[in-house]
């Protein structure tokens, strides 16, 4: 295979100590992934999934052929751009999504997320007209009710490229191969062997042998000084960044190694410089990106030796670590305390285990007694990962889409909207009928609101479309635009719509934002609510005038730290 390849890569791919493929890898180059056979790739987390995207990209290059590679987060494009740019010409494209981004047709392979692809598709279709490969990174994240419509839609155009789709070991890979035409190489091969195990009054339970561990101040600081004796690293899963702040901050007292590192000059640079000098870290998606990146490094370099983190980072960068705890099996959501799922709690577990470091990787979950000990064995360990199914049906996502594939010239009239429809797989999953009254009630409202006539959009259509926005946005500024404005009511109306999330309202926090409504009450160019009669609406109403409150104190220079403290957000949330 490697004879394949430009001498460049076979010579740089040696220099990584890559000389022979893995078993899930040579399976997919014998399938015919070379050939151009569509291929659906479910194997665990570092078992070479990136090494095939990379072999197929170059061999399309090579051919005179570009390529697309779609990813689910900016730091994920990130860490492939850097993985890409010693073998290819590629060009890492994510945000501004009102541009065609000319520029990009210069370069060989664009590393992007759905939400960029998606927006390029709807500037320029012609755009991907010299695109021949496109792979989907992470595809089991269809599944995802943020995500996934958008990345369904974008593979949905794009079918009649050469797909490869990289996903987990999912239970219905097959069903995902199907509707992609695709050959499944589905493989629970590792390069370094995964034990999973629970925790409980010191010792591991796995599924065949007992293991007792030396008792230190708590079960959590027990495991890690087990590990770092061994000259191991450990990665621990907790659901909050609070949590993960928190036990960094505990964890670090026990001085596990020594390292001189500087961090940014913010509350939570401070926090995690005290910590990390200490050999521990924190990550979650509230960092300040500078901060991120060298946690990242310091962690692969394996100087920090602990680091606590939210179930972000699994879906995220690659930092696997010899030991993974998962302390926390729960999270809280907006109906209480649920239960993570099976398939990201297997996603945490895979990134047991550092290729070239470790013989064996090892993943466990906490438990307080024996009860919940059978019972994360049998829901967790023991347990398959949920079926994947496709999001698109909500009502709000598809307006958004539906208005794009008119707005792109994809679909004319009902019939080929209807046909396009069934290009997706919600439609190979379920039958089309079941939502297709909704459809037609989205085009109708779309029609009404002067979005689209007759299956044509109109220029404020178009517009709203090639903003990336949600039709509602587009219309609650429509009709709330008056002669004067202020900047707050500006503001105000920004935060009001649906593609904005509010910040919560807290506790104590109900006089000092309804003092700002009775003050600045001319400026909305919304109606406000009345508390006495629809108090819930006053106090969400509430909630997006302070979200308002913290963009004013930006736009009028208040120091940003003041920010961070006066709002309760991270330097990771404002930018």
């Amino acid at each position: 295979m490697f004879d394949l390849l430009p001498e460049y890569a076979v010579k740089k791919l040696k220099e990584q100590g890559i000389t022979e493929l893995f078993p899930p890898q040579k399976e997919a180059i014998q399938k015919g992934l070379l050939e151009g056979k569509n291929m659906v790739l479910a194997i665990p987390t570092a078992s070479g999934k990136t090494l095939v995207a990379l072999i197929a990209i170059l061999n399309h290059i090579k051919n005179g052929g570009k390529a697309v590679y779609i990813v689910p987060l900016r730091a994920l494009a990130e860490e492939k751009y850097e993985e890409f740019s010693d073998f290819c010409d590629c060009v890492l494209s994510s945000g501004d999504y009102d541009s065609e981004d000319r520029y990009l047709t210069r370069y060989d392979c664009i590393i992007t997320t759905s939400e960029k692809c998606d927006s390029l598709l709807r500037h320029s279709k012609r755009f991907f007209d010299d695109v021949t490969l496109v792979v989907a990174d992470e595809i089991h994240l269809i599944d995802s009710m943020r995500r996934g419509p958008t990345l369904e839609m974008t593979l949905s155009k794009l079918k009649n490229k050469h797909i490869l789709a990289l996903s987990a070991t999912i239970s219905n890979a097959q069903e995902i191969a199907e509707w992609l035409k695709a050959d499944l190489v589905y493989s629970e091969w590792r390069p370094v062997k995964l034990r999973m195990g629970v925790y409980i009054k010191d010792k591991i339970y796995y599924k065949d042998a007992v293991k007792e561990v030396s008792f230190k101040k708590d079960p959590i600081t027990s495991l890690c000084y087990e590990t770092i004796r061994e000259n191991g690293q450990l990665l621990i899963f907790v659901n909050t960044r609070r949590s993960a702040e928190a036990l960094a901050k505990k964890l670090a007292k026990n001085n596990f190694s020594e390292i001189d590192i500087k961090f940014s000059n913010t509350s939570f640079g401070k926090l995690l410089e005290s910590c990390a000098r200490r050999g521990v870290a924190f990550h979650h998606a509230g960092l300040a990106r500078e901060d991120r990146k060298k946690v990242e490094k310091y962690f692969k370099e394996n100087k920090l030796k602990v680091l606590t983190a939210t179930p972000t980072l699994a879906a995220g960068v690659n930092l696997p670590a010899r030991r993974v705890i998962i302390r926390d099996y729960r999270r809280y959501s907006n109906l209480g305390y649920r239960r993570i799922p099976v398939l990201e709690i297997k996603q945490m577990m895979g990134r047991a285990g550092r290729p070239k470091y470790d013989k064996e990787g090892e993943a466990l979950l906490i438990a307080k007694n024996e009860e919940e000990k059978e019972m994360l064995f049998e829901d967790y360990i023991n347990k398959e990962t949920e079926r994947i199914t496709s999001k698109i049906a909500n009502p709000g996502i598809m307006r958004t889409h539906i208005l794009a594939l008119i707005a792109s010239n994809y679909v004319s009239n009902e019939e080929t909207l209807k046909s396009f429809l069934e290009r997706s797989f919600y439609s190979f999953q379920y039958n089309l009928s079941k939502i297709y009254d909704r459809i037609l009630e989205i085009v109708d409202f779309l029609e009404e609101n002067d979005l689209i006539k007759d299956y044509t959009a109109t220029l404020f259509g178009k517009r709203v479309s090639y903003l990336y926005i949600d039709p509602k946005t587009a219309i609650i500024f429509r009709n709330a635009l008056k002669d004067e404005m202020t900047p707050f009511g500006i503001l105000h109306t920004i935060t009001s719509t649906p593609d904005l999330e509010s910040l919560y309202l807290r506790r104590g926090e109900f006089d000092e934002y309804d003092s700002i409504v009775l003050e600045k009450g001319e400026e909305f160019l919304l109606e406000v609510p009345d508390y006495w009669y629809e108090p819930d609406k006053y106090e969400f109403f509430l909630s997006r005038v302070k979200t308002a409150s913290l963009f004013y104190d930006w736009m009028e220079e208040v120091d940003e730290e003041e920010i961070f403290k006066k709002y309760k957000i991270y330097p990771g949330d404002f930018y």
